[in-house]
């Protein structure tokens, strides 16, 4: 299962839990070929089944009921809300994986229980891992803004007049750098000069007259979630960074730090954690100061997967705390899931079907 996000979906004032996967898969192994193959396409069953098949999904909260509500083969990590249509009203977008190229928008409708209408904003790049919907021209408008790694490029789209399209026009895309293979992107304010940067991996992207200006905060970290949070209390934001496909991709375990401008210094938290996919920014301890979650995917054999809480002291001293142990989580949120203000966590597993919602007590 690749993205999950929360928003409420429903105006009840619950955040829903919304979830997209690659979708599945029927394979047999053959052991004395050491092959293993998808039945469904080998007899031509594959593009029917996957017509059928209902890869993004929803939770209602509260009751946590399923609904089915698009299809969409081999969506990747980092599906966004945010919305495109103009109607006040989230949207998803969200693209596929490798050896693929669609980048969709999912229009939801206003009973978010029926279908949700796919379509294209383009093909033209393969693997799309994360999105963003958000002003980064400041027009006033919202855009879509886009990392494709195998393409190895940070991009965004003009909505066009009518978003409702395929593709959207070529014209209306924007490159803001190429050959640069990230994860992980944001669009913040960071320098507060009163205009958004986009924050694409260990990298800032600064607007200028004639395109964007790239500044490396950390050219060795890869593969990032990011946070963005003022967390030692001196107005000035800083930009967490943690690597979350490490040992799995470099066989070292990943490192979780924080970089404080205007050089952007290096305050590590941790340098032995294990492919954490999740990086999150709440109170948790309900002492005004934000702090921060990791949780770990559970993809390295014989580590037991780990979630932690780095409790901050207001100046950007951190406490470590270990929530669980044994659950796979990846991409997971910290939202309010019950209305109680305290911040709740929900998350799924990357390479299991399944969705877990931890709730906070009083």
């Amino acid at each position: 299962m690749s993205f999950c996000l929360t928003t409420d979906l429903t105006g009840n004032g619950r955040p829903d839990v919304i979830v997209g996967a690659l979708g599945d898969k029927h394979e047999v192994q053959f052991p004395l070929v050491d092959k293993s193959v998808d039945l469904l396409s080998v007899f031509g069953m594959g593009p029917v089944a996957r017509r059928l098949q209902t890869n993004v999904f929803w939770y209602e909260n509260p009751g946590w009921e399923r609904h089915d509500v698009a299809k969409a083969p081999k969506l990747s990590v980092g599906g966004s809300l945010g919305d495109i249509t103009g109607n006040g009203r989230p949207d998803l977008v969200a693209g596929q994986n490798i050896h693929k190229h669609n980048l969709w928008w999912f229009e939801i409708p206003d009973d978010p229980r029926k279908q949700w209408p796919r379509r294209l904003i383009t093909d033209d790049f393969e693997k799309y891992h994360d999105t963003a919907v958000a002003d980064v021209d400041g027009d006033g408008e919202n855009e879509v803004v886009g990392l494709s790694q195998e393409s190895e490029t940070v991009f965004y789209y003009d909505i066009p007049d009518d978003p409702t399209r395929e593709p959207w026009p070529a014209a209306n895309r924007h490159i803001v750098a190429e050959n640069l293979d990230v994860e992980g992107v944001a669009v913040e304010d960071v320098d507060g000069d009163g205009e958004v940067e986009i924050v694409a991996g260990p990298n800032i992207f600064h607007r200028m007259a004639d395109g964007w200006d790239r500044e490396s905060i950390a050219p060795d970290w890869k593969c990032t979630r990011i946070a963005i949070e003022d967390f030692d209390g001196d107005g000035d934001l800083e930009i967490a960074l943690v690597e979350g496909d490490e040992p799995y991709l470099d066989d070292r375990p990943a490192r979780l730090g924080i970089f404080d401008p205007p050089e952007w210094d290096l305050t590590l938290l941790h340098d032995d954690l294990s492919n954490p996919h999740s990086l999150d920014v709440a109170d948790f301890d309900g002492d005004g100061n934000p702090d921060i979650f990791v949780a770990e995917m559970g993809l390295e054999p014989g580590h037991e997967p780990r979630q932690f809480v780095f409790h901050n002291d207001g100046a950007g001293n951190f406490e470590r705390k270990e929530l669980d142990t044994a659950i796979p989580t990846h991409e997971a949120k910290v939202v309010d899931l019950d209305g109680d203000g305290i911040p709740d966590i929900v998350g799924k597993a990357y390479t299991e079907p399944r969705v877990d919602v931890w709730q906070s007590s009083p």
